[in-house]
């Protein structure tokens, strides 16, 4: 019983989480921001802009083989991905649940297990979806006071495979790749009005002095009147 009142409460979090947009991404060159090289990027999308409060949702990487040899993938040689806040913004991960993990392999990637060599194994030439975010897992852009057009986050998916020759040796060295996606402000916040550094201060000179004088005067006299 406890346990399909687990099961409920997981499913009623997914109802309730708000609406992920899809991470929907354009491919750019990775000498369009200086971003992509300051985090070695190797291959660079365009994720769009984002507002505060925004869900990037429904996230997936491809594991794209373009050697001419079979390429192998083992799971502890993973790391997984992560977002970079960028110009002072603030990113949630936000999980579908208690106990669901945010990343996790996908059921493609499982079908290419290599039970010989104990990892995935992908021909020359394949791809396949390898890693997705949980279903209803989400970033969410928590805060940002960046104006419109400002880099806020970078996703970044890291990758190590090895190389399998014909005769079944292993490359000793991992192959290392990643991608990262760039997200942007869509627009701005009002910024903070300017204190100035020297306050002006209420003038006290003699004048100013003699006008509250004459108000006074001029109130008791108003006074006296409403006695008579």
């Amino acid at each position: 019983m406890k346990q399909v009142s687990k099961i409920f409460a997981s499913a009623l979090f997914v109802l309730v989480l708000p609406v992920s947009s899809y991470a929907a991404t354009t491919t750019v060159s990775c000498e369009s921001d200086a971003v992509y090289g300051e985090n070695s990027c190797d291959q660079c999308f365009d994720g769009g802009s984002v507002v505060v409060g925004d869900n990037k949702g429904e996230l997936f990487d491809v594991w794209e083989n373009d050697s001419d040899t079979d390429q192998l993938l083992f799971k502890e040689e993973q790391e997984m991905p992560k977002m970079i806040p960028l110009g002072g913004a603030s990113w949630s991960e936000n999980k579908a649940g208690e106990g669901i993990d945010f990343w996790q392999y996908t059921s493609e990637l499982d079908a290419f297990h290599d039970e010989e060599n104990l990892g995935e194994k992908l021909p020359a030439g394949q791809s396949v979806k390898w890693i997705a975010s949980s279903l209803g897992s989400a970033y969410e852009l928590s805060s940002s006071t960046a104006m419109a057009g400002d880099n806020v986050g970078l996703l970044t998916y890291d990758i190590s495979v090895r190389n399998l020759a014909a005769d079944g040796t292993i490359d000793t060295e991992a192959k290392k790749h990643r991608e990262c996606v760039l997200f942007k402000a869509a627009g701005g916040t009002t910024p903070p009005p300017v204190i100035p550094k020297n306050p002006e201060l209420p003038k006290t000179g003699a004048e100013h002095i003699l006008l509250v004088f004459v108000a006074l005067l001029l109130g008791f006299g108003f006074l006296k009147m409403r006695k008579k």
